[in-house]
């Protein structure tokens, strides 16, 4: 048994343990293992050295990345984590316990999108793709950076649209110079609009929003398109990188986000928008370990969180909030149709009236 093994076991009998609730005793070795683990293999700490800046990176990064991390294991890990920091007693103590309370929300966020795509395109495997000389994904630094001017933002679409005609990196692509030019403004356009971020500060969980579950919802775009969003942000990507407008973490950031999101971009575009909301919103309701083939379950649950998935599909349809509303609009007049028409009443019918026949038509009748 190694020291930091002996540690967490020492933790796990002492009063400061017992201390903790049902749920958090339950998953304290498992969180611990795990975190301290990461902290040696990430940041080369042991855990009497924690920094605030290492603890930061570690909560939103591969720690927290397996999709098969329950919602009762991520509620569970600020408690248990600051537990362990007053069990060890660092020097630093109580700016560790400070960037543990402030880290949760932000943790939670990221472990609820990597269980999202990981139910969207059908594989629980993410974890695969890390490794651990990898950055975090959505560390505060990034988060931080300071957000464009409109005119930077505009010239960047601008280059980014010239880039997508002609750089030699969109050169083999399956979509015309139009499509492509479409793709790459409505991605930047969105990651600043929505997410507030600029190239460079670009996050992980972000990325795959955008990529992989707004932009497949715009009213404009087409199958075929979507089919090529993936290799569309690789080449933009690429480009960045090559005139050196990203560094090699945000490119390894980017490529990390679209590894696996090509099976979900295909099935997506097979489908119709109002397809498309459905199958997002399924998604999500998997990744909080619901059976959606039991529909009573599903239902319950979906009664129970109605503000919960509200909130998610709200996050993704805001960009076409004016395209959202006008269908309401419309869906509203037709329901008003339907029933003013219903309940009009009815024309005054004609009394029946026997053939009249012409005085030329009478006259040849009685020629016969």
């Amino acid at each position: 048994m190694n020291e930091r093994e002996g540690k967490v076991k020492e933790f796990l009998a002492s009063s400061t343990y017992h201390q903790l609730s049902a749920n958090q005793q339950k998953h304290a070795q498992d969180i611990l293992t795990r975190f301290t683990q990461h902290m040696l293999e990430e940041q080369h700490l042991a855990d009497t050295a924690w920094t605030p800046q290492a603890v930061k990176e570690v909560m939103v990064g591969d720690f927290i990345a397996d999709p098969a991390l329950t919602n009762q294991f991520g509620i569970a890990v600020a408690p248990v984590l600051k537990a362990y920091v007053a069990f060890i007693k660092p020097a630093n103590y109580q700016e560790l316990i400070q960037v543990i309370d402030d880290q949760r929300v932000n943790m939670n966020a990221c472990r609820k999108a990597h269980q999202t795509w990981a139910q969207l395109h059908g594989t629980q495997d993410v974890q695969a793709t890390a490794t651990p000389s990898q950055p975090a994904e959505n560390n505060d630094d990034q988060a931080a950076a300071t957000p464009w001017s409109k005119e930077q933002l505009a010239a960047f679409i601008k280059q980014a649209r010239e880039a997508a005609a002609l750089a030699p990196e969109f050169q083999n692509q399956l979509l015309d110079g139009a499509s492509r030019q479409y793709l790459v403004s409505q991605f930047i356009q969105l990651m600043a609009q929505e997410v507030h971020q600029c190239p460079g500060s670009w996050a992980f969980n972000d990325l795959q929003q955008v990529l992989g579950m707004m932009m497949p919802l715009d009213p404009e775009i087409t199958p075929k398109q979507i089919k090529n969003i993936v290799p569309t942000a690789q080449a933009l990507f690429d480009y960045l990188k090559r005139t050196e407008q990203i560094d090699l973490d945000q490119y390894r950031i980017g490529l990390k986000a679209i590894a696996k999101m090509q099976p979900s971009q295909d099935m997506l575009a097979s489908l119709t928008r109002q397809e498309r909301e459905t199958q997002l919103m399924l998604s999500f309701i998997r990744s909080n370990g619901v059976d959606t083939d039991d529909v009573q379950t599903a239902e319950k649950w979906m009664d129970d969180h109605r503000a919960e998935v509200a909130g998610f599909m709200r996050t993704l349809l805001n960009p076409w909030s004016e395209y959202e509303h006008q269908q309401l609009v419309k869906r509203q007049q037709r329901l008003a149709r339907q029933q003013a028409a219903s309940t009009a009443a009815p024309a005054p019918r004609r009394a029946p009236r026997g053939i009249k026949f012409s005085k030329k038509a009478r006259r040849k009748k009685r020629r016969k």
